[in-house]
Order: structure tokens, then sequence, then C-alpha cells
């Protein structure tokens, strides 16, 4: 008998439906639109079009953030799914759907946009003890990351203004670039322990002060995943470790962390022209997706979760 968590992988139509729906959202983003910056202010508008747009279809009001940057507006996209038992009880899963200048951005980030909107879609159709928001950020990337008109950091500090109780945050970050023929590198030699040698894996990143968030995650997520995921917990000197949204709600005293092929340390196409649409493993998108959904499926109806210091 195949266990409810992968009945739904295992159902040949519904993973097709992932794949297709996923494929299509990158080349959305990476074909059609291409570059998603201020320069680019149209491709940005018509990104963020798209998903709210994407949102709506499945039954729950997307709204906007709005604020200004260089004299522009720009919006974050948010939709909730309310829960029927804690309603204050929140979990954040998010990605950002700018660019850098001059790169498609497929795997950076549409990827990471292709899992929300279906991991959205997935979930829409139940309803949960706890909510679960879904945001898609704007201008992460530099010259706006670490800054305060970095879009997580305009919705992580309206969050704590808010007293939003958010009990994680789950930053999706590059999840689209796996093949056993590529060579997975480390920061740090002693990093390879007890880690594939090639880059056919998902990898989950933070800080030392949610390695409790991170274990609950790993431990849950591969409990269902056929294909497992490997943990780097560490300070901010290694580099790379909080080069995404999850740095926005750490800094605001959300438990955070990031989901992600590991960028440039697998991808040689990171911030460069090549990040393209043809240069990522669907089926890989597609079985992240799923495995996020049925993670988030069973988080959601779990008792209240606290990890923080």
């Amino acid at each position: 008998m195949i266990p409810a968590a992968a009945a739904l992988w295992e159902n040949k139509k519904q993973r097709k439906l992932i794949l297709n729906n996923a494929e299509e959202h990158v080349r959305f983003l990476a074909v059609e639109l291409g570059e998603r910056t201020l320069r680019e202010y149209d491709h940005l508008n018509q990104a963020k079009y798209y998903i709210k747009d994407y949102f709506a279809q499945f039954g729950h009001e997307a709204i906007e953030q709005k604020y200004m940057a260089n004299g522009m507006e720009v919006g974050n996209v948010i939709a909730e799914i309310r829960g029927f038992d804690q309603p204050d009880n929140i979990i954040v899963i998010g990605a950002h759907y700018d660019t850098v200048e001059d790169t498609p951005g497929a795997d950076d980030n549409g990827s990471a946009v292709a899992g929300l909107l279906e991991i959205y879609r997935l979930l829409s159709e139940f309803q949960f003890k706890k909510t679960i928001r879904f945001v898609a950020f704007t201008l992460e990337e530099p010259p706006f990351f670490s800054s305060d008109l970095m879009g997580s950091m305009q919705y992580a500090t309206m969050c704590k203004k808010n007293k939003d109780n958010i009990e994680m945050m789950i930053c999706l970050e590059m999840i689209g670039y796996a093949d056993k023929k590529y060579v997975q590198e480390f920061p740090f030699e002693d990093m390879k322990r007890d880690k594939p040698p090639r880059g056919d894996y998902l990898g989950v990143f933070s800080l030392p002060s949610c390695r409790p968030l991170v274990t609950f995650w790993k431990d849950m997520y591969n409990a269902h995943a056929k294909r497992k995921i490997f943990d780097i917990v560490g300070p901010a000197s290694i580099p790379g470790i909080d080069l995404s949204d999850h740095r926005s709600f750490i800094k605001n005293g959300y438990p955070s962390f990031m989901l992600s092929d590991s960028g440039y340390y697998r991808n040689k196409n990171y911030h460069q022209e090549s990040d393209t649409a043809d240069s990522l493993n669907y089926n890989f998108i597609a079985e992240n997706i799923h495995n996020i959904y049925i993670t988030l499926k069973e988080m959601l109806n779990m008792g209240p979760l606290d990890f923080r210091n």
C-alpha cells in the first residue's frame, strides 16, 4: 500500500500537472519577461500581476504591500489561508520575483516563484488549524539586498510592528538546478562530511539561532521524501548562508530558513545571462514542490510551535 503522503506523487496525472505548471511559470517569468528590475519596471510589474492573478484563481484574495523605492512604486504580493483553530499562529512561505540586471532569472528566482505558486495551488483547497501566508517579495537583489527597501524587510518589519505571531518563515531561493552530473561545492572542506558529492538534492540553510527549526523541518520533510534534504547551519560569516529573504525575518526575530539548490555552489549560471529556463530540471522542481506541500500540510495542523530562543 502506498502511504497517504506519497499518494499524490505516485499519481502520474497530478505529478505531470505540477511539473507542467511549474515550467509554465518559469517560462513566463524568464522567457516572456526576462529581467525583472526597476530598470525593466514594466517586466517587474507584469511579474507582480501574474502572481497576484494566480493567487486570485484559487479562492483567496491577494493583496499588495506597496511602497516607494527610488521614486517608483513597488509591491509585495500576499495571499492567506486563514486557520480555523489557531488563526494567530502563522507560517509564512515566500520567494522573491525580481532579478539582477541583465539576467532572465530562471533559477534565481523563477524556480522558487513557480514553487510558491504551485504549493499555494495545492494547499488552497484545504483549511488548516494554523494560518499560512504566501508572500512574493520584490527587490531582493542588489542594490536593495540587506537594505530597508528590500521587499522582505518591508514585510517582516510590518509583521513585527503588527506583533504577528509568525512561528516560522520558509524562504524559497533557487530550487531548480540539479543533476547527478553536477559537482556540489561547499564553502569549507569539512562541510562535505555526510553530504552527497553530486548536486541532485535540496538544501536547508540558516543561522545558528534557527537550528532547532532547521532540524525540525528536515526531519519532517525527510520522513516523506524519497530524495532527502541536507542542512547547513552556521554563522553569517559562511558565504551565502544568509543571502536571501530569510535574513529579513531573522533580523526581526522570526525563526526562518532558506530552501535552495545552493546557488553558486552548484549553478555556474548564477547571476549570469545563462540562467535560462532551459537550464533547469523541472522534475526536480516538481518533486521539491510536492515534498514541501506534504510537509506543510502536516505542520499546519499541529499544535503551537515555538522555535524562538
